[in-house]
């Protein structure tokens, strides 16, 4: 098996879902989920397109489920071919990594014995992000047989029961192509699909059927035995969000792209738009592929995780970002969470320092909304919602039914989840810290960190009698514990946060003091508030042992009642389901990393003896296998600096198996794309140690069994460097 191939040899209709998610094509303008052309009982297609919100009663909006441009219905002797008729007799589906490319081989015989062989592939361009195509090849292995083929743009799809695109209009020109033109239908979004479908063969009859919800290109012949009918589906789509009129936009590209003039050679259209697609590719692997030697699992695994952050990373539109399950998927509507700063980012600030700098002016943008929510609680500054889409009002929903148990619970997150704004202002410092971008720092992040600082000095509280700050009322990184006071986390990237606003108001008045006085005064940032920070800052309560290093994750979480989990070796479902809302709040088991999350993200802050100290404490208590996606990868980074290799790569291939292998039984709902930057993180800051500091960049690999190479490639400072590191013979 190739390690740029994730495969499939057998089909299992009991991972229809699954597997739908983990074939997802896409460029970061549209993805796609690897439904069947032909369609299955149960499937669940999608074309998720950047940016394009629809309205929902719980939750505020979620991307709308396009019309699906994959239809292509295959009759042979009238008889239709689908996966649940007739016999299987070969199956093989590949996602070619390297090239974006979807491929299906099926040899399928008909319930009254006719052979066929069915070779699908299909890509959506890396070149041209508005361009999806499919060729598709059917052979007949046994005897002549007449064939009948209909491509279709469907409307006739949805986010589960809701449809949320409703038909404009309709027509064709000609033979040639058809076009689509639908609307979201409370937001107005305008979608075009144009489609054309081709064969050069002169004997198959083409015809052509306008319809509002399914216009279609019907092509019919007869195919003799050991014969192959080769055919190409182009479609090109554009919005009303692109800044074009979308419908003659998409036509003039359609037609430009079926008659250009083709090089001699070059194939057909599909072979040459491929092949521009995966030059496109080549590049992009070029700069953000990973080599592992010694152990090929971890080897595809790792590329995996690396296309899916490239196929949900919108380039070149700044009024949105990477959701929590990027385009693959239903869940979490198409929200963005802090998962982006804190997960995906640094993946593209390291090796895409342009994209990771529209990823943060998604959230400078946002600073308007961030302001007025902040406002609204009776605070100063910027407060980001937990949940965002295209606006910077809160997305969170009031209540969901818990996937677990089934419940209606309430979701206090987008009231009192508060540490995604220390987040985002965190990005902003690392990307600048990373680049050397000082005109990105100067027009935007200091804005962002005196504005998140502003918020954070409002917050916190002082408490009269023990002379310091607190933060009360919060949930923390680990969210099965509600209304906790003085969450480590929470409150330690506070502090962090106020700090980093008065270094760049100081770096800022020093090295641009025209925007230095025009932010002082628009912030209205006076001596008192700036004496106000500073007294924060020095007096923000962290909740640790000064002997030990150990810190409390919040007052009160020693006192709780320890979890003897060896009662629970055989289950299948995470501790809060198995406790119950309350019942999980009142032990100390926590759902993902909160106190070693800190020591990862402030890394240079704590000295490898506090690091030991807290791992010992909370590694055993977090619940690694069903808690969250983004512990095991995020684990491996600390497990790796306190010396922990076996553990580190037991939690690094949980993170990096989690949708390949659907451990978490979630990925019908989409990718795990934090845990997919969880896991480029773990690799290059986990195995192989990379810091940067005043010396500039230094490693310090920790090998796994078998692991004898590591390879990578980042920018610093604007410059490529390459890390190549072996194994030293032992």
């Amino acid at each position: 098996m190739s390690l740029w191939q994730i495969c499939e040899d057998a089909f299992d209709p009991k991972k229809l879902n699954t597997q739908e998610t983990v074939f997802t094509i896409g460029n970061g303008y549209f993805g796609t989920r690897g439904a069947f052309e032909e369609g299955y009982s149960g499937s669940e297609p999608a074309t998720l397109i950047e940016g394009v919100f629809d309205n929902i009663p719980i939750g505020k909006e979620e991307l709308a489920n396009a019309p699906d441009w994959l239809s292509i219905k295959l009759f042979v002797n009238g008889e239709r071919f689908r996966l649940d008729r007739g016999k299987i007799l070969a199956y093989e589906r590949i996602l070619d990594m390297q090239t974006g490319v979807l491929s299906r081989t099926v040899s399928w015989e008909s319930p009254t014995g006719i052979a066929l062989r069915l070779k699908i592939e299909r890509f959506a361009s890396l070149a041209d992000q508005h361009v999806g195509m499919i060729r598709y090849a059917v052979t007949s292995e046994g005897q002549d047989a007449d064939l009948e083929l209909w491509a279709t743009l469907n409307t006739a799809v949805g986010n589960y029961e809701v449809l949320h695109f409703e038909p404009v209009d309709q027509s064709h020109m000609d033979d040639t192509l058809h076009w689509l033109q639908t609307e979201t239908r409370h937001s107005k979004v305008q979608l075009v699909q144009t489609m054309s479908f081709v064969t050069q063969r002169q004997d198959f009859h083409k015809a052509i059927l306008d319809s509002d919800i399914a216009p279609s290109f019907h092509l019919k012949g007869r195919l003799a035995a050991g014969d192959t009918l080769t055919t190409e589906k182009l479609v090109v789509m554009y919005t009303s969000r692109d800044g074009v009129e979308p419908r003659a936009t998409a036509i003039e590209r359609h037609l430009a792209l079926l008659n250009e003039a083709a090089p001699e050679g070059s194939g057909s259209l599909y072979d040459r738009l491929l092949a521009r697609s995966a030059e496109a590719w080549q590049d992009y692997w070029r700069a953000s592929d990973i080599i592992i030697e010694g152990d090929d699992e971890a080897q595809c695994a790792v590329r995996y995780s690396i296309y899916q952050l490239r196929i949900s990373a919108p380039v070149g539109d700044k009024r949105y970002s990477i959701a929590a399950k990027g385009l693959t998927g239903f869940g979490y509507h198409g929200h963005i969470f802090h998962d982006t700063e804190i997960f995906m980012l640094p993946f593209f600030i390291y090796t895409h320092p342009q994209v990771a700098r529209d990823l943060l002016l998604y959230r400078y943008n946002l600073l308007p909304g961030a302001r007025a929510k902040a406002a609204s609680n009776g605070y100063e500054g910027a407060q980001y919602p937990w949940e965002s889409t295209l606006d910077g009002d809160e997305a969170t929903p009031e209540a969901i039914i818990h996937p677990e148990s089934g419940e209606i619970i309430p979701v206090l997150n987008g009231h009192i989840e508060l540490h995604i704004t220390s987040s985002i202002a965190y990005a902003f410092w690392r990307y600048w810290h990373v680049t050397g971008d000082d005109e990105f720092m100067r027009d935007y992040g200091a804005e962002v960190l005196l504005s998140t600082a502003a918020f954070w000095a409002s917050r916190a509280e002082q408490h009269p009698e023990h002379n310091d700050y607190e933060i009360n009322g919060v949930i923390g990184p680990d969210e099965w514990h509600e209304h906790v006071n003085n969450n480590a986390f929470t409150n330690s990237m506070a502090r962090w946060n106020i700090q980093a606003g008065l270094d760049a108001l100081a770096w800022i008045k020093q090295t641009a003091p025209r925007k230095g006085q025009e932010l002082t005064q628009r912030l209205r940032l006076d001596e008192q508030h700036l004496q106000h920070w500073q007294d924060v800052v020095a007096r923000m309560r962290i909740p640790q042992d000064t002997e030990t290093g150990l810190l409390e994750q919040f007052d009160g979480f020693f006192k709780l009642e320890p979890l003897d989990q060896s009662k629970y070796k055989d289950r299948t479902t995470s501790y809060q389901a198995i406790l119950g809302m309350q019942g999980v709040q009142g032990h100390q088991i926590i759902k993902q990393a909160d106190v070693l999350m800190l020591l990862t993200v402030l890394n240079s802050h704590f000295d490898l003896a506090t690091k030991r100290t807290n791992w010992d404490y909370y590694y055993p208590i977090t619940d690694h296998n069903y808690g969250s996606s983004l512990t095991p990868a995020l684990h491996t980074i600390l497990a790796c600096e306190v010396g922990d290799i076996e553990a580190a790569y037991q939690l690094f291939m949980k993170g990096a198996l989690v949708d390949l292998q659907n451990l978490r039984g979630n990925s019908p709902e989409g990718i795990h794309d934090a845990c997919a930057g969880a896991v480029w993180q773990a690799v290059v800051f986990g195995f192989a140690g990379l810091r940067l500091d005043e010396d500039g960049p230094s490693t310090h690999p920790s090998w796994p069994d078998n692991w004898t190479r590591l390879a990578f490639n980042f920018f610093h400072a604007g410059k490529p460097i390459s890390i190549d590191l072996h194994r030293p013979v032992s």
